[in-house]
């Protein structure tokens, strides 16, 4: 017999990274109302990845603390939530304990890859399976799945693509059907144990990372390599590696400059519960590194390539889009990429006549960005011991 299973009452908001805004909507439903930016925080705030596989066409350059579920589980437990991470390589598995869930009247947070979810209007081959949104409606007669992710208006996908999202196998982060179950608390005790224990773990990422292409020595790292992405990537392979770098940095679900004036704000926020108010001077030095973040982005695709400058202007808009108005944008973007896949040959055109000589100005504000970074982070350290 045919479902359908909708769960009333979800606040509309738009977000600015999936996962918080997930988790932020959970919450927000049981009454437990935390910011996005405390959300972060609480998950172990920012960092910085640069990870290049042979498989991949392009590297992936990330800028916020944790790997996988970690980041959720460390929320949860910060908070006084329990949660339990279900994973499985059975897709039906997976949509029965999706339906169990909605059953009891909870909206779930699902992992899922954004190139099987059509609301998002991106090319099939931009695998990313790693994002995260709430599924809070399903019905099987109608083949709806009702779903909010980071834009302010509800979508919907069928049962179809839901299964292709959830069970999609592309590297670099696999979604295995993975949902979470989480027990809430009844309220949210004081935070003050959570926040300092957090950002002791995002200090202690960035300054002592275990593998060199993490914190702030993969930021070296990333400085050194960028301007060989030339040597090392060709045709639309390279084009991917700056337009993934500005997407990574400002777009992508990154509340933009790469969570930094995301991780300020929780500052200054932890500041005022731990009666700290050392931690508004770093929230000042982290302002200054989002500045420079953005120009890491814009250098990537700079305003002398008049191709690269319209796409990154292009994908400001649809990101914009996209966050207000949800599917309801999705001619619009989907016109978006029109021109952006016109102005693509162009620009890769445009690179094999003339190299990207700006990526040495890349690397020069990376370098910038790192000097500040490790200021902050020695400041947070000693402030937060």
């Amino acid at each position: 017999m045919s479902q359908k299973l909708i769960v009333e009452g979800l606040e509309p908001f738009s977000g600015r990274h999936c996962e918080t805004t997930a988790l932020k909507r959970a919450l927000d439903y049981h009454g437990l109302s935390l910011s996005e930016e405390m959300l972060l925080g609480l998950g172990g705030g920012i960092g910085f990845i640069y990870w290049y596989m042979k498989m991949m066409p392009a590297p992936f350059v990330g800028g916020r603390f944790g790997k996988g579920a970690d980041f959720v589980t460390n929320i949860c437990r910060r908070i006084g939530a329990e949660v339990t991470i279900m994973e499985t390589a059975s897709a039906r598995k997976g949509y029965e304990e999706l339906k169990v869930i909605l059953s009891t009247g909870e909206p779930v947070v699902v992992y899922g890859d954004m190139a099987y979810l059509p609301y998002f209007a991106i090319p099939e081959v931009a695998h990313f399976g790693g994002h995260v949104f709430t599924v809070f409606g399903l019905d099987e007669a109608g083949d709806r799945v009702h779903i909010y992710d980071r834009s302010r208006k509800p979508v919907t996908v069928t049962i179809a693509d839901l299964a292709r999202a959830r069970g999609s196998k592309f590297p670099p982060f696999p979604p295995k059907h993975r949902l979470l179950k989480i027990k809430y608390p009844a309220k949210l005790d004081n935070l003050e144990t959570g926040i300092k224990e957090s950002i002791r773990e995002c200090c202690q990422g960035m300054l002592a990372p275990p593998i060199t292409n993490l914190g702030l020595s993969g930021m070296k790292k990333w400085a050194k390599l960028v301007t060989k992405w030339p040597e090392q990537f060709t045709g639309m392979n390279l084009l991917g590696a700056l337009m993934n770098g500005f997407i990574y940095i400002e777009t992508g679900g990154t509340g933009g400059s790469a969570f930094r004036p995301m991780y300020a704000r929780f500052l200054e926020e932890a500041s005022e519960i731990t009666r700290q108010p050392a931690l508004n001077e770093v929230a000042a030095l982290m302002r200054q590194s989002a500045l420079v973040w953005s120009q890491i982005a814009s250098g990537l695709m700079p305003d002398s390539r008049p191709a690269l400058k319209r796409m990154r202007e292009l994908m400001v808009e649809k990101n914009r889009l996209f966050e207000e108005q949800g599917q309801d944008a999705l001619a619009t973007m989907n016109k978006i990429n029109e021109d952006t896949d016109s102005l693509m040959r162009q620009a890769v055109a445009d690179l094999a006549e003339k190299p990207p000589e700006f990526l040495s100005g890349v690397q020069q504000s990376i370098l910038k960005c790192h000097s500040l970074e490790q200021r902050a982070f020695q400041t947070l350290s000693s402030v937060n011991s």
